[in-house]
């Protein structure tokens, strides 16, 4: 426990240091700024452009500090061979692994607190209330970056940083598409191509299960025990994806 919480710590020191975690939550503050002017001209409710906008500036924001940080964290290691060093000492490669991981989730997690409190205080400003099925879309949001960091980590444990770049991006937007019903309708007259569509669906998490914006937007109800039905399927995934960097990061040759 004592090599985890060393390599996390160095991990989510080193990334509080890049300077793109600080443009990234500029971004994101700007996009919430710019989301209450926005409000004044749209045809919808204020609070709800305020809502969407926001949650959407999260889910990107999220996204970009999990691809374009996290695949590059352990290909830099490698590259300017400062993983030789560390791996000198008693520490197994699957906790290097994992204590990576866990910095950079530490760092997401500080990420969204920050944005969290912006994103209150816009929409405090403007007459709005912190509701739980908001405090959930957040929450869900958290988890399913999660699992992106996941991807990204498991994807440069065997390629480039930029490879592992795009197929996280990859990843992220087949787990948005990942309706079997709708590409079913598409590809209809193409049996192949909907039994690969089918073989996606059950491989790729549903990334759209943790997109729960419009019920937020428009008051809808979440079922009941949703959010934590949410994390488990979230737990799950990112178990995965770490079990598989493990194992392919243990064979690596370094």
């Amino acid at each position: 426990m004592h090599a985890l919480f060393a390599v996390g710590l160095n991990t989510f020191k080193e990334t509080i240091r890049n300077q793109a975690v600080y443009l990234v939550l500029l971004f994101v503050a700007l996009l919430i700024g710019l989301s209450i002017s926005f409000g004044d001209w749209s045809v919808f409710a204020r609070l709800q452009v305020i809502q969407d906008f926001g949650l959407a500036a999260m889910s990107v924001s999220g996204l970009l500090v999990s691809v374009f940080i996290g695949v590059g964290m352990l290909g830099k290691e490698i590259s300017s061979k400062t993983v030789y060093h560390v791996l000198t000492h008693p520490l197994a490669r699957p906790q290097f692994i994992i204590g990576k991981f866990g910095g950079l989730l530490a760092v997401l997690v500080l990420n969204y607190l920050l944005m969290t409190v912006c994103f209150f205080a816009a929409l405090c400003l403007m007459g709005g209330q912190v509701t739980w099925p908001l405090m959930s879309a957040i929450v869900c949001i958290g988890i399913e970056m999660a699992v992106i960091i996941s991807a990204a980590l498991f994807f440069s444990t065997f390629t480039s940083p930029i490879l592992a770049a795009l197929f996280s991006i990859a990843f992220y937007c087949a787990g948005h598409l990942n309706d079997l019903l709708s590409v079913q309708y598409i590809a209809k007259d193409w049996t192949a191509l909907t039994a690969i569509v089918k073989v996606l669906y059950y491989v790729l998490p549903n990334l759209e299960h943790f997109n729960i914006r419009d019920h937020v937007v428009y008051n809808c109800a979440l079922p009941h025990g949703y959010t934590a039905l949410s994390a488990a399927y979230g737990g799950l995934y990112v178990a995965l994806f770490l079990i598989l960097s493990c194992m392919i990061f243990q064979k690596k040759d370094l």
